[in-house]
């Protein structure tokens, strides 16, 4: 899975209708390329792509006042919402950082229950991991890689961190932090 396309996707979905340019400045704007591997040619394959796959279609925004070159403007297809449904959930259950760092961006697309369910995924699957880890073998003088002390623990110490960082957001979450699908904000709220 690439986090390239659901930020992509995810671009197109929270405006409507989007040129490829606008993708492009939406999600520089956000420095996701300090979190990802986003680069400008990769937004650009990623359009390709999902326009070749029928995830999203040309789309005339009717926005007279556009300003330069004519642009292709597109919007998300019903098989391109459903990828990118499918993408984000995936995203907030992985343990790949750049995963999870675009499905934290456009968690609030999903209802706040189903965020914490995925989350909880990811917990889970994060201390298995961290489990596994401190049953395997070190040695003081590693005869390989696998054995160094070192290297487990500074393994360890990542999962660790992952899994209070994981409880910290679903605590935000729990609280009710965020404004998530199908919530209202209240009057007066900002």
């Amino acid at each position: 899975m690439s986090a390239v396309r659901l930020l992509v996707l995810g671009a197109i979905v929270r405006r409507g209708i989007a040129h490829g340019y606008r993708v492009f400045q939406d999600i520089t704007s956000w420095k996701a390329e300090t979190w990802t591997n986003v680069k400008r040619g990769s937004i650009y394959h990623a359009l390709e792509k999902l326009e070749s796959g029928e995830m999203i279609v040309a789309e005339d925004s009717g926005d007279l006042t556009k300003l330069g070159p004519s642009r292709t403007e597109y919007k998300v297809t019903e098989k391109g919402r459903a990828e990118f449904i499918s993408l984000l959930e995936s995203a907030l259950k992985s343990n790949d950082f750049q995963l999870l760092s675009a499905g934290i961006a456009f968690m609030e697309i999903l209802p706040r229950q189903r965020v914490l369910e995925l989350l909880e995924e990811r917990l889970a699957s994060l201390k298995d991991v961290e489990h596994f880890l401190h049953t395997l073998p070190t040695e003081q003088i590693p005869s390989e890689p696998s054995k160094h002390p070192e290297l487990i623990g500074v393994w360890i110490g990542y999962f660790e961190y992952m899994i209070e960082a994981t409880q910290k957001l679903m605590q935000s979450i729990e609280s009710g932090n965020y404004l998530f699908l199908g919530e209202k904000k209240e009057e007066g709220e900002i």
